[in-house]
């Protein structure tokens, strides 16, 4: 019975044995800290033999700055202590070349004496990898501190977990006193958690938020401004983060502020100017009238009268057109279908009326109810000033002019024609003519505003105007002023049934919602997409029937079958308004 237990024991023991000599892992078993053992994954490890490592002491395989951290580690277990950490040490392999090992030890008895077994594990690689990250973050973190830009790093809630010395410099804290507030507090205002809570809410949906401005409240109290991006920081083993970079943009926003209250200063005193300017024009134009019509007065002084008469009138419609100009800059009416008809004929009594001492011979294929534009009241100045340059700059005391119409099926435009039979517009001056200032030749300077106006007029409902010769290379036989005006195109009923092809939804207390539609008025200003496409719906209106739960988060901007809620980019509604004009449903689409 002893002699099979012997055996048995024997061919446990040859298992064991097989099975360290197959592991992938090195392992090495130590009596009296001598190598009495190695399997083929260490020494191939190593790149030793075991014929030149065995009975030899461990300490001559460690490097030397490594040794006394085994002997301490291993002093540091009690005799057959179980569940010993691993530790890492550094080897030197046979060529000198260290070899970074993370090693663990466990205590047994071999041939009846205390051993140890070590299983050795290569981690070289992943030390270097290691080491790699830490120059990395090392770089990031350079960067991170050294950047002019205010960084931070916040939660998923918005408690500021990380910042960078351009943060502390932005806010007037310290780093500790910055970390673990929740960034709602550095805003000024009682609602800035609400604030707070819908940006990071689309960050932590994945959205960039970009461009975003908002106050921040500083340690001595004072509020400044910052132009906010924020985006998701996902990691896959910690909990995601948001970036948030506070650009400083306090500067820029006094400059607009001071800049909005000259501006307002000055059209304030423009608007009064104007005005107070106008009532005495009136009054000396009433004056010289009388004067004019008295058969008092010597007939020597009638032309001093007539010329005064001119003058006044002159001056009062240098005011008017400066009034213009100033309304259609602040207040532009809305474009509507008008009939370019019921503006010319009107202008043309009006120029007559101005010029008694010459006749103006006037000609035109528009009749009434022909040519429709898409316009508004200002388009009788257009014409006016139009004519009145004409009676002004040609000398003959038969002034012709010539108006013709024709509608531009392909463009959707309206092509009108101003000949006149004056001096023309030089070549070097046609590219000036409309512009007040920077004018070549004294010749344009005296024309006053009113082609200024003109022009103004012209682009403000979305057409072009130009000046060429009457006689092609000969500017001398008069001047052909070309405008091209939209035609008034009667919306269709949409095949899709909506009313129009853009809803957007806001409310009275929405973050996003004002940038949004100053984003969508810009582009489709640049697209040339009328602004009556889109229908705005506030949410919070108690006339307005719509369900307030279907929009939980606003802004809402529907363009076509697309729908997009939150923080909308301005990239984002470009490409939306881009694929709507090029469905076949669109409205316009030609």
């Amino acid at each position: 019975m002893q002699g099979q237990r012997k055996k048995n024991a024997t061919n446990l023991q040859d298992e064991y044995f097989g099975m360290v000599m197959l592991a992938n892992d090195g392992i090495i078993i130590l009596q009296d800290e001598r190598i009495v053992m190695a399997n083929p994954a260490f020494l191939e490890m190593m790149d030793y033999d075991f014929a030149s490592l065995e009975g030899r002491p461990l300490t001559d395989l460690l490097e030397p700055t490594s040794a006394h951290e085994f002997s301490e580690v291993q002093q540091g277990h009690n005799w057959g202590q179980s569940g010993r950490p691993a530790f890492r040490t550094r080897f030197l392999k046979k060529d000198g070349s260290i070899v970074h090992v993370e090693m663990s030890t466990s205590d047994f008895a071999l041939s009846r004496k205390p051993a140890i077994m070590g299983i050795v594990r290569d981690v070289t690689r992943q030390v270097e990898l290691e080491a790699a990250i830490d120059v990395s973050e090392s770089r990031y973190r350079a960067l991170f501190d050294s950047s002019p830009i205010a960084y931070f790093s916040l939660s998923l809630i918005g408690n500021v977990m990380q910042v960078n010395k351009a943060a502390t410099h932005l806010l007037g804290y310290k780093e500790e006193e910055l970390l673990h507030r929740n960034f709602s507090s550095f805003l000024p205002n009682g609602s800035g958690k609400d604030i707070v809570s819908q940006m990071l809410s689309e960050a932590a949906n994945g959205k960039n938020v970009e461009d975003f401005e908002l106050q921040l409240k500083t340690a001595d109290g004072r509020s400044t401004w910052v132009s906010v991006t924020a985006n998701l920081l996902e990691y896959p083993d910690q909990s995601s983060s948001i970036a948030l970079m506070a650009l400083d943009i306090d500067r820029r926003k006094n400059a607009e502020a001071r800049e909005q209250i000259e501006s307002e200063r000055a059209n304030l005193y423009l608007e009064v100017m104007t005005h107070d300017l106008n009532n005495v024009n009136q009054s000396l134009l009433f004056s010289t009238g009388i004067l004019e019509n008295s058969s008092d007065i010597p007939e020597q002084y009638r032309p001093l009268l007539h010329e005064s008469s001119w003058n006044v009138r002159r001056a009062a419609r240098m005011v008017a057109n400066l009034r213009s100009l100033f309304r259609l800059t602040n207040e532009p009416p809305t474009r509507t279908k008008v009939d370019f008809y019921d503006y010319l004929q009107p202008s043309v009594a009006a120029v007559q009326a101005d010029f008694p001492w010459k006749k103006l011979e006037f000609s035109s294929n528009i009749k009434e109810g022909m040519f429709e534009v898409a316009g508004h009241q200002y388009l009788e100045q257009v014409c006016f000033n139009i004519l009145h340059n004409a009676m002004t700059f040609d000398e003959n005391d038969i002034v012709v002019v010539e108006v013709n119409a024709e509608i531009v099926e392909a463009a959707k435009m309206v092509r009108i024609e101003f000949l006149d039979r004056g001096h023309g517009v030089p070549d070097n001056a046609k590219e000036f003519i409309f512009r007040r200032t920077g004018s070549p030749d004294d010749q344009i300077v005296g024309r006053g505003l009113g082609l200024t106006l003109v022009d103004r007029i012209v682009k403000n409902i979305g057409g072009k105007i130009r000046v060429e010769d009457r006689v092609k290379g000969d500017h001398s036989q008069g001047a052909s002023f070309i405008l091209m005006l939209p035609l008034w195109i009667e919306t269709p009923e949409l095949r899709c049934g909506r009313k129009t092809c853009i809803t957007f939804y806001k409310s009275n207390h929405c973050v996003f919602c004002d940038p949004a539609m100053e984003i969508l008025t810009a582009v489709l200003d640049s697209l040339a997409v009328p602004q009556s496409m889109v229908e705005t719906i506030n949410v919070d209106d108690p006339g307005v029937e719509v369900n307030r739960d279907e929009y939980p988060m606003l802004p809402c901007l529907k363009i076509c079958d697309e729908e997009h809620t939150g923080f909308i980019s301005e990239s984002t509604i470009r490409s939306a308004v881009t694929n709507l004009l090029i469905t076949s449903c669109y409205p316009y689409f030609t």
